[in-house]
């Protein structure tokens, strides 16, 4: 096995041409401060340990030392949806890019940003098969799978090209994990090594305006227009045009899942969000004559499994023009950056003379109203405590939630007013990810509260990061709802084949207070809704993560409930 040795004092001063003699390791890092990505997830070992000394030296850059590579993935994923920032993770070939497969793929299906930097065994080795510790043959193209971009550097020369082409195809068009993978002898290889130029921002794609005008058109000619706004918008910062282009249209919005926070809950054209599992979104979407969708996969828990009565007016905008085509039959389809499109569209329906200032038509207000109070009818004995939450976390409040039966009703019941302040994996439905990801938002904002929702089943999953967030001293609640099972499936059982149908769902769960203090954090039991108010608000207060056990089940109470207003 090659020995990888690196310097250990700073780099060498530049020669009098800008250029640096560095290993490739030290390239990689010299790399990671020029984009300006700030902070590293992973675990060191055998195949990294040249990156993380060249790390160690970059003061610019923050390693986070997780438990397991899947919260890796989770943390820089978390870390990008509600900051918008990108950040890496560092792992081991073999066993560690295949730990972080699920983080990846759940990445990749939502469109959020993650640099992969995938070790590899020595150059003559790779895809030979010779039995090598950590050796996966085929890594590229396993991780390829799950990732928009992937190159090998074969050689230290190699190394600036290959991060600035991975990182360039990150940011731009549809926001995706991209790899690069970095055999250990490479790394101690030296090159001569240039920062980048600086470059001028791109504009955002905008699209073709011959295609832009004939979507406003048949928008002006609507007298019921609806939006469905998703993802996009939100990764393009495009709340501020969606608002101008719904107000001139008098278009309500209704939101998918990745979309929830492109318009604040609290707002007149707010509809709510179009899953399936709060209400059914076939009746709002029967009642407009023109359907403008942004920024959206057309998911099928969206679109009611592709069966919306659409309208003879349909508009499209997404950045990618593969999925552009996808799922459901748009009559118009600009391709672009959704706040850029969203601009020009507005801009066009202003030269048309179309401005209802907000006014929705009677009918289709009256359609938004009840899909409205459908979402709101929904939750039973949860009700009291989504406004325990609502009233208790301030408005910014970025919250990072697993598949729970408690989280299910959070989007009927619990408004989101801030762009990225929902994560969810919404997706791949994976679970373990609401823990780890809000590590990694916390890591990314750390003057706005977070807090993470997961059931005890899903806690599981990845409980052990709870270490990860107290080693960093993060100040995080996590909710743990505990109903001693695998809620929403068992629910399903029994739905589907009666009553106590319910087979491999029922856990053990330990007691999370008494967990949470094992691991040097502080734990709670609130069996009250007032009791998760006064947990959470002495959380958000606390040096450390919290842990707040919220007993479910038969064990559930509402005996004091919370009498609050809600803090929209």
């Amino acid at each position: 096995m090659t020995q990888i040795e690196i310097q250990t004092e700073t780099p060498s001063r530049p020669d009098r041409d800008g250029t640096l003699e560095l290993t490739g390791a030290e390239a990689i890092a010299a790399e990671l401060v020029a984009a300006g990505i700030e902070t590293v997830f992973g675990i060191p070992g055998l195949y990294n340990m040249a990156i993380y000394e060249a790390l160690r030296r970059r003061p610019e850059i923050r390693t986070v030392t997780v438990r397991h590579e899947q919260g890796a993935a989770f943390m820089a994923d978390g870390y990008a949806r509600a900051s918008g920032r990108e950040a890496a993770c560092l792992l081991l070939p073999g066993c560690g890019v295949l730990n972080a497969m699920t983080g990846l793929s759940e990445a990749y299906a939502d469109s959020s940003p993650v640099l992969l930097l995938a070790t590899q065994v020595e150059r003559q080795y790779v895809d030979a098969g010779r039995g090598l510790l950590h050796e996966l043959t085929g890594q590229l193209g396993v991780v390829g799978t799950v990732t928009k971009h992937g190159e090998r550097t074969d050689n230290a020369a190699a190394v600036p090209g290959t991060m600035r082409r991975a990182i360039a195809a990150m940011r731009t068009g549809r926001r995706r994990p991209v790899q690069v993978e970095v055999p250990v002898d490479v790394q101690g290889e030296t090159l001569r090594w240039s920062p980048p130029e600086p470059a001028p921002p791109s504009p955002p794609g905008t699209a073709r305006p011959q295609l832009v005008d004939a979507a406003a058109r048949a928008l002006a000619g609507c007298t019921r227009p609806l939006v469905l706004a998703g993802g996009g918008v939100v990764t393009a910062g495009a709340q501020a045009a969606l608002l101008a282009l719904a107000g001139r249209l008098g278009a309500p919005v209704l939101t998918t899942g990745m979309g929830v926070t492109g318009i604040s809950g609290d707002h007149p054209l707010a509809c709510g969000v179009a899953w399936g599992a709060s209400a059914d979104v076939r009746p709002l979407v029967a009642a407009c004559d023109g359907l403008l969708a942004i920024g959206t996969r057309c998911q099928s828990a969206m679109t009611a499994d592709w069966d919306l009565p659409l309208p003879e007016v349909t508009v499209r905008i997404d950045v990618d023009p593969e999925e552009i085509e996808r799922n459901l039959p748009f009559a118009h389809r600009l391709v672009g950056d959704a706040r850029a499109v969203a601009e020009q569209l507005e801009c066009e329906l202003a030269a048309l003379g179309v401005d209802r200032h907000g006014a929705v038509d009677p009918a289709l207000h009256e359609a938004q109203e009840r899909y409205r109070a459908a979402h709101r009818a929904r939750p039973g004995t949860t009700r009291p405590w989504m406004d325990a939450l609502r009233a208790t976390l301030p408005r910014d409040t970025v919250v990072s939630a697993d598949m729970s039966v408690f989280w299910a009703d959070m989007l009927g019941s619990f408004p989101f007013y801030e762009p990225r302040t929902m994560l969810f994996p919404w997706s791949m439905g994976t679970l373990g990810f609401a823990v780890p990801a809000a590590i990694g938002a916390k890591l990314a904002l750390p003057d706005r509260p977070v807090v993470a929702i997961a059931g005890d089943g899903a806690f599981l999953f990845t409980g052990a990061e709870l270490a990860t967030a107290v080693q960093e001293r993060l100040t995080l609640p996590i909710v743990v709802v505990n109903n001693r099972a695998y809620g929403m499936i068992k629910m399903q059982q029994e739905d589907r084949y009666g009553a106590g149908a319910g087979v491999a769902v029922d856990l053990v769960a330990p007691d999370f207070v008494a967990l949470a203090r094992a691991f040097g954090a502080r734990g709670e039991l609130a069996s009250t809704p007032g009791e998760l108010a006064g947990a959470l608000e002495r959380a958000l207060a606390a040096d450390g993560p919290t842990v707040v056990e919220v007993p479910w089940g038969e064990r559930l109470s509402v005996a004091d409930p919370l009498v609050v207003e809600d803090v929209g």
